[in-house]
């Protein structure tokens, strides 16, 4: 080989090699020290969700940001919180507008393969709400006739209910209509107003809701296995996951967690170390 050649060779074998080095750097995901850097923890919520998170003054509280605030004395950061609709939040996600989504989602086998979850938050149930004294909703097993609210799919409560309500119209106890809402405060008034018989939704914010009106809304009971609550991160971003698993994970040994619980639940929940991802999780 000449000299020329070889000199060819090198310039492209050094041009890969860089090409190389700067896809990894593309791809490489953010980790808890680039955040502790940054001085701040980008978190991107839809705060319509209480307990869990909600407006109060001007402010985002509720149990999630009490476990953000920890996370942030921990690593000396800020937590830069913005509330936001739903329905684009997991897309600014990917385009890397923050750096966590913490707002209230189900651990669920679509949504595991596309993000990277932390470990639960909270452990809950599907529930009805109906309004205190209607007669006409006796228990989920019997939806006849009712009109029943729910959140827009893809949300995890909306799938246990058509799930059970396809089981049950093959028994002739179907629901006679089911009306998506945008968020729960909607559903809610819609209930109140007498536009929907039922409300089926997680079962720990439909708590709340019974603890606040006591004398107008009541729990009719709960179906389906337990799910998780947990928060995502992009896919490469795994790093930064498990560091707030570490976080989660010191909460909840040390019983904070628990005080958060009992403080915005008014009860405790067991928070498992695994058994909590479907298959093909990141």
């Amino acid at each position: 080989m000449g000299a020329w050649a070889k000199i060819r060779v090198q310039i492209a074998l050094g041009a890969g090699l860089v090409s190389m080095l700067m896809s990894a750097h593309a791809t490489a995901g953010v980790d808890v020290n680039q955040v502790k850097a940054k001085g701040k923890l980008a978190v991107a919520t839809e705060a319509l969700y209480e307990p869990f998170e909600f407006v109060k003054d001007g402010k985002i509280v509720g149990y999630g940001r009490d476990i953000l605030d920890e996370i942030g004395k921990d690593w000396n950061v800020k937590i830069e919180q913005a509330d936001l609709p739903f329905g684009g939040i997991l897309t600014g996600l990917l385009q890397k507008k923050y750096d966590l989504v913490a707002t209230t989602m189900i651990i669920n086998p679509e949504r595991v393969t596309k993000y990277a979850f932390t470990m639960p938050i909270a452990v809950t149930r599907v529930a009805a709400l109906k309004k205190k004294g209607d007669t006409k909703v006796k228990s989920l097993d019997d939806l006849t006739g009712l009109t029943v609210g729910a959140i827009v799919p893809p949300a995890g409560p909306t799938a246990v209910l058509e799930k059970l309500n396809a089981k049950l119209t093959e028994q002739g106890k179907g629901a006679a209509k089911i009306v998506h809402f945008q968020s729960d405060p909607d559903m809610v008034l819609a209930l109140a107003n007498g536009q929907i018989d039922v409300a089926i939704e997680n079962q720990l914010p439909l708590n709340t809701i019974v603890q606040k009106q006591p004398t107008k809304f009541e729990i009719v009971g709960t179906t389906g296995d337990p799910f998780f609550i947990g928060w995502a991160l992009r896919p490469d971003d795994t790093a930064l996951r498990d560091a707030i698993n570490a976080e989660i994970k010191r909460l909840r040994d040390s019983g904070l967690l628990a005080e958060f619980q009992k403080k915005w639940f008014g009860f405790t929940m067991t928070i498992p170390d695994s058994g909590y991802m479907p298959p093909g999780a990141i």
